[in-house]
């Protein structure tokens, strides 16, 4: 199963994103999660997120997309926050991609399972794309927050035939 890493954006370019969220924040707080979450829209102020992002997507795998998914989850971990061991299989998503928006703070190590445990760099910019089906954790916050997005393709934004 796949797993890609590369730092994409500079801390600028990190820092800009930040102010994009929506503001409507929903904050998850169940047995296996807690952290709050907004979301990022395709806009024209917005445009060039996504293309970096669908850019880093098919350069780095043997998809092809032709309609993106025009909203980012931006997620906002605080201390004491986490989220379980888990996988992204639902609402028939096929890759997760996602960047580390800032690294000042302790703890929330994101972890892979592919089956053994891979850790992906606290580097700002540092941006991701993985299997669903691969299960992943953020580990509890010690101090700072934690800012990431979280871009989801499903099977109708893929061309036929493209699937890793």
């Amino acid at each position: 199963m796949l797993i890609k890493e590369k730092i994409l954006f500079s801390k600028e370019e990190c820092e800009t994103i930040l102010g994009y969220g929506d503001n409507n924040t929903k904050n998850w707080i169940k047995d296996d999660r807690r952290y709050n979450s907004e979301n990022i829209c395709y806009s024209i102020k917005t445009k060039w997120l996504f293309d970096k992002l669908k850019e880093f997507t098919e350069t780095n795998s043997n998809l092809k997309i032709k309609k993106i998914n025009e909203t980012i989850h931006f997620h906002k971990f605080i201390r004491d926050d986490w989220f379980d061991r888990h996988d992204d299989v639902k609402e028939n998503r096929i890759y997760t991609v996602g960047t580390l928006l800032n690294k000042n703070f302790e703890g929330g190590e994101f972890n892979l399972y592919n089956p053994n445990k891979y850790t992906l760099g606290k580097i700002i910019g540092n941006t991701y794309l993985f299997d669903v089906r691969i299960e992943h954790e953020i580990t509890p916050i010690l101090y700072g927050e934690r800012y990431s997005l979280l871009w989801f393709l499903q099977k109708n934004h893929i061309k036929p035939n493209k699937l890793i």
